[in-house]
């Protein structure tokens, strides 16, 4: 893997709040091909949590749709986009993945987590409850129908399969019922499934009604944060549109306690879930009105920091790591691998005004001279201590700025920034990380 000046691409991150969302990198097998058009090219392969591969998962790329192969491989091309690309996989009984890429990728592995499935008879009100999450659904007896409005009487596998803040589809970019741009910070959050012996995905007949319990997760402290209790923050429910990246406001009668969130899922007769959806994907989400966005800069690196010698395929490259607490209190961390051909990343939804930390550590076998040199440099400021170096990398931390949009940031023309745009300053965002080293 080289590093080229000719292709040096950003990627995403989403935060909401402080917690991470799934990592869009963009790496060198990133690819831009010559011809009448300029195009971008997707391709990977579709795996659960055990490395199996998963046949007949769909995948989206701004509306270019392929099926997965027996070994789990996809493969496509679509007109290069100045906006990026939204790559939705999903197939019913798993938890879907849906991401922006600023630019194509090849040879990318996707990871589907298998939901909590059981067979029930439709015709008959099912209580179910996975054992690990906890979340609880009631499905009234004959509640089911096909695409085609037939109602369901045959055996049905229905799956629950929860989303904790690093499992979340979207970057957490919402719209509320005023039609207001607004971040998300999660509370709990379910995709929901119902399938036919037929493998006909299934929803709720207009009028019936699924009622949903959802308990906080551990990975957000397990007790509904106290601002939602007591009225100083909003919460609601929100539903994601798998078309638009975007979760929007729901009216679902929403009841919030100390340890979780009761609401109810109505079918409607013009499917505000689409059809390849299912139940769709639902989140009690507190709102964030001026969440933040900070640049994280790699400058002048040299190839051997990320990939050591005699180097290797795929390159190990340098783990960003950073953490932020919600609002409850509980700090939110995630990691990721950055490779030589990535040079930025924008780490979008943050608590605004919050302290965030970030940290680099370069792979093993790094020269020496990538640790003893390295610089981390911020605007703002570091905070009093910061930064903190050590021999294979280093920490800061500083203060995030309020900002009035969501997503990805964009430039003066609406475009999805670049590296060009970040060093010109065309960008939104109010704080900036700048990584460096030298031999």
């Amino acid at each position: 893997m080289n590093r080229t000046a000719l292709l040096l691409l950003p990627s995403l991150l989403g935060l909401a709040c402080g917690e991470a969302e799934t990592a869009a990198v963009s790496t060198p097998e990133s690819t831009r091909l010559e011809s009448a058009a300029l195009s971008a090219v997707f391709s990977g392969t579709v795996v659960d949590e055990l490395g199996k591969p998963i046949a007949g998962a769909r995948v989206t790329v701004n509306g270019v749709l392929r099926v997965t192969s027996s070994t789990g491989a996809y493969s496509l091309s679509l007109t290069e986009s100045a906006t990026g690309y939204l790559l939705d996989i999903r197939k019913d009984g798993y938890a879907p993945v849906n991401t922006l890429k600023t630019a194509g990728q090849i040879g990318q592995k996707h990871v589907l987590a298998r939901g909590f499935t059981k067979v029930i008879n439709p015709a008959a009100t099912n209580e179910l409850i996975d054992p690990k999450s906890g979340i609880r659904v009631l499905v009234p007896a004959n509640s089911l129908q096909t695409s085609a409005g037939v109602p369901v009487t045959e055996q049905v596998s229905f799956s629950i399969s929860p989303h904790g803040p690093d499992t979340m589809p979207g970057d957490f970019s919402a719209r509320n019922s005023a039609g207001q741009s607004v971040a998300l910070e999660t509370v709990g959050a379910v995709t929901l499934a119902a399938v036919d012996a037929r493998g006909n995905t299934l929803s709720l007949i207009p009028g019936r009604t699924l009622d949903v319990r959802i308990p906080v997760p551990a990975a957000v402290g397990g007790t509904m944060p106290a601002c939602v209790l007591n009225g100083t923050c909003r919460a609601a429910i929100w539903l994601f549109d798998p078309l638009t990246g975007l979760w929007k406001e729901q009216a679902a009668n929403a009841q919030f306690s100390t340890s979780g969130t009761s609401l109810k899922i109505v079918g409607q007769r013009k499917g505000e879930i689409l059809p390849g959806d299912g139940l769709g994907t639902w989140n009690a989400d507190i709102e964030v009105t001026t969440p933040a966005c900070t640049l994280i800069e790699f400058v002048n690196i040299p190839l051997d920091c990320y990939n050591p010698p005699p180097g290797t395929t795929p390159e190990p490259g340098i783990e960003v790591g950073f953490e932020q607490n919600t609002v409850s209190g509980t700090p939110k961390s995630k990691t990721l691998a950055s490779g030589s051909g990535t040079s930025f990343i924008a780490l979008t939804n943050l608590r605004a005004s919050t302290a965030l930390k970030l940290s680099v550590e370069f792979p093993p076998g790094a020269p020496a001279y990538c640790g003893a040199n390295l610089t981390l440099t911020s605007t703002p400021p570091a905070s009093a201590t910061y930064p903190q170096y050590w021999a294979t990398g280093g920490l800061t931390q500083f203060i995030t700025g309020p900002q009035t949009f969501t997503g990805y940031p964009k430039n003066s023309a609406g475009n999805n920034i670049t590296l060009a745009d970040v060093a010109a300053g065309d960008h939104p965002c109010g704080s900036h990380l700048y990584v460096e080293t030298h031999p």
